[in-house]
């Protein structure tokens, strides 16, 4: 018997250590990670553009996740306030049951008879229930209560608003950084290559004794150098693309490719377009002004406490013990009071009120100031920013110009090879200058659409920016 129990027991343990909680940090993270790679082997064939790297970011990115719940919450809020303008109805039992029934002594000898006689006045078990309503009919501060909660409900949706637009240009910048490091390479690898070509030339010459030993050692070194440049930069690819899968949360075991951008240059509103664009959609702005609107509610709900409260209320009552009363009974009332006295506290109350919206006002002038300092300084930097990718052109058609002409010479035996990988050197660092020209041009774009309230990644390709 013993036996038995004992296997049983060891078979039970088994069992529970075999079992996996669905809901367990490992399970959750296991089926995220088998969600998002069907979705990447269907819906993107495991190849990303800007755009659907954006697209992914904003889906699967948890702070958003956070941000939407709590933009549902906040709506949640506002019921919850307008709940408590309806009316509360209430049903209310209750069954007593007593061990002794209580009786009333009733004076008998004045009647001629010889001892008091006992009335029972309750029995020994009884129940009751009732039905109760209320409903405020003047009570301002819950009005005020539900101005200001639709107000939160608001700033919560601007928050996620704000949320999605600062991840959608940290997945850009991640990007451009990525794309910049692969442009990089090529000019790398080919310096790399002039450096050995250098160092061949220097052990040639080192053998002739053309050369003193400390010089070949010096071309050998300026050879490491330029190897381990190489070396750091695909490090820093790996870096990037790993950072750029963590943003989008993808499995680092995924390979994913991810595919250049078209070049295009916009024409930008003008400052003062921007600005009037600005002071109607930018999120931090209206949170402000969202903010010092539920100020002036809290100072009204401060007011209001001096105000009396009027509440209306009904009841109806069963109680089956009718000796002391009847079956039945129904009431209606109104309530009303009216606060004399509470030891200051509505005075200090309304007086607080009246210091916080001060200090939202005062936000409120603090982030108007701090909005156009951001356009002007954004709207320099997409100026700027033009104007660089401007000469990024033309300096990559000079190189490309001249290094034609460097294929030519060395054709025809003109130069050697290390001046042949010397220009092809400095063709790949113009392309590589122009790339990263034109991702600076794209991040200070994005940056000013920010500002504006707009979408840092679509903004200027829709209504605002048109092509030259």
């Amino acid at each position: 018997m013993i036996k038995h129990l004992v296997i049983l027991l060891l078979f039970a343990n088994l069992s529970a250590c075999s079992w996996k909680n669905p809901f367990s940090a490992d399970s959750l993270v296991q089926r995220d990670q088998e969600a998002v790679k069907t979705q990447l082997a269907e819906k993107y064939h495991n190849t990303l553009n800007l755009e659907q790297a954006v697209e992914l970011a904003l889906e699967r990115n948890l702070d958003l996740q956070v941000a939407r719940l709590k933009q549902e919450i906040a709506k949640i809020d506002k019921q919850i306030a307008i709940g408590n303008l309806l009316p509360q109805v209430n049903i209310l039992a209750d069954y007593t049951k007593n061990y002794d029934q209580l009786h009333l002594g009733v004076p008998t000898k004045s009647l001629g008879l010889p001892a008091n006689l006992a009335l029972p006045v309750l029995d020994s078990s009884f129940y009751g229930y009732s039905l109760n309503a209320q409903l405020p009919i003047f009570v301002p501060s819950l009005w005020f209560l539900v101005s200001a909660k639709d107000k939160g409900a608001g700033i919560q949706s601007l928050l996620t608003s704000l949320s999605e637009k600062l991840v959608t240009l940290s997945v850009m910048s991640e990007y451009f950084y990525m794309l910049s490091l692969e442009s990089e390479e090529n000019a790398l690898q080919n310096e790399k290559l002039s450096a050995e070509e250098l160092c061949r030339q220097a052990e040639i010459s080192l053998k002739t004794e053309s050369i003193l030993p400390w010089e070949f050692e010096e071309a050998r070194a300026y050879y490491l150098s330029k190897e381990l440049a190489l070396q750091q930069n695909k490090r820093e690819q790996q870096i990037a693309y790993f950072q750029t899968l963590q943003s989008l949360h993808i499995p680092f075991s995924e390979n994913i490719t991810f595919l250049p951008l078209e070049k295009e240059i916009f024409a930008l509103p003008s400052l003062e377009d921007c600005i009037l664009q600005a002071l109607g959609h930018n999120e931090k702005w209206k949170i402000s002004a969202l903010s010092l609107q539920i100020q002036d509610d809290i100072k009204k709900s401060a007011i209001s406490e001096f105000l009396p409260k009027i509440i209306l209320g009904g009841s109806i009552l069963n109680f089956d013990n009718n000796l002391l009363l009847e079956d039945n009974a129904s009431f209606l009332s109104i309530f009303g009071m009216f606060s004399i006295f509470n030891g200051f506290k509505t005075v200090n109350e309304y007086r607080k009120a009246l210091r916080q919206k001060e200090i939202a006002e005062i936000e409120l002038i603090k982030e108007y100031w701090t909005l156009l300092t951001e356009i002007h300084s954004a709207y320099n930097s997409v100026q700027n920013a033009s104007e660089l990718f401007t000469v990024a052109e033309t300096n990559l058609k000079a190189q490309q110009g001249k290094f034609k002409q460097k294929q030519s010479e060395y054709k025809h035996e003109a130069i050697d090879l290390k001046d042949y990988y010397e220009a092809l050197k400095e063709y790949h660092e113009a392309i590589s200058f122009h790339e990263k020209a034109y991702f600076q041009y794209r991040l200070a774009v994005g940056t000013l659409a920010v500002s504006m309230g707009e979408n840092p990644y679509g903004w200027y390709t829709t209504k605002n920016l048109t092509e030259k």
